[in-house]
């Protein structure tokens, strides 16, 4: 009797496991066999509504992820906060050790790193939030999705609200440093194509060159505007650009080192040797980047620059 119960329990599975995963054979028979092995208790376990539970779990994130809310927003009067500020040393020093507890740690460190990171910049973790998008726990990935797609949604917002002030007034440095913020910010998190980058890059040094403009004592500026000419091959503006620099920052070895990588890049060697001298003799206190650059031309670079 017990058996014939059973075959008919089986039978009735099959069909109505049938009927509702009819395109998903896989879904089936994983549902089947839980059905199977564990008669009316396999129904109550969490991975037999994996779907339903998937959902709950991202609404949970999401909802985690409302407390973004307010470092994440600019207010009226175009100040930039929470994803657009400038990242934090300290926070960046963790960002390797992150990494590492998504690879090896037990599933609630990896949730609770997860919560921690949605509480803080989470532009700064992007990276990090790739990483846990393919972790095997499913909660993780979650949060990790929902996070990147708010950042993604925030960035839009900012910059759409801001292109259309910096339209209307081309000449508040406050707002001119916001826009550049966010685009630079845009640029560096890996959600444009390469021709919306292009675009954005233009725009970025136009927005550069009009803070400067507004706000000579910007020193960011002058570096974030000059490199990114060189990338866009705009070499003589990225030179007019080093000396500006350079000539409202006489003491500051970035100016000067902007200026040696646009020589360097231009194959200007004797105007790199002669800006090296005068970095040299001046009386400035190099960090240990610039003394390594300064010991590299000193010692050869130039001449391996010319062969």
């Amino acid at each position: 009797m017990l058996d014939l119960i059973f075959i008919a329990y089986l039978l009735l599975c099959g069909i109505l496991l049938g009927i509702r995963h009819k395109r998903d054979k896989r879904e089936w028979l994983l549902r089947f066999a839980l059905a199977a092995s564990l008669p009316v208790i396999g129904f109550l376990l969490p991975l037999f509504w994996r779907k339903r539970w998937q959902e709950r779990n991202a609404s949970r994130a999401t909802a985690r992820i409302a407390e973004l809310d307010a470092a994440l927003t600019i207010d009226n009067l175009g100040r930039h906060t929470g994803v657009y500020r400038k990242p934090d040393a300290e926070k960046e020093r963790n960002v390797v050790p992150l990494e590492e507890a998504l690879l090896v740690n037990d599933l609630t460190n990896r949730r609770r790193i997860m919560i921690d990171l949605l509480k803080q910049d989470s532009l700064e973790y992007l990276e990090v939030l790739r990483l846990a998008v393919g972790n095997e726990d499913t909660e993780t990935s979650h949060y990790a999705v929902s996070a990147i797609m708010e950042i993604k949604r925030k960035l839009t917002l900012a910059m759409q609200e801001l292109s259309v002030k910096y339209e209307e007034n081309k000449q508040d440095a406050h707002l001119l440093a916001s826009y550049a913020d966010v685009l630079k910010s845009y640029m560096r998190s890996g959600f444009l194509d390469d021709r919306t980058m292009l675009k954005h890059k233009h725009t970025y040094t136009e927005v550069l060159g009009r803070l400067i403009a507004a706000d000579p004592d910007t020193a960011g500026a002058y570096k974030d505007k000059l490199e990114t000419e060189l990338d866009l091959g705009r070499y003589s503006d990225a030179e007019q650009t080093a000396l500006q620099f350079l000539e409202r920052y006489p003491r500051s070895e970035d100016a000067y080192l902007g200026l040696m990588n646009v020589y360097y890049t231009l194959r200007s060697i004797d105007r790199l040797k002669q800006t090296l001298e005068q970095l040299k003799q001046s009386s400035i206190r190099l960090s240990s980047g610039a003394l390594t650059a300064v010991r590299f031309w000193s010692e050869g670079g130039p001449h391996e620059a010319e062969t």
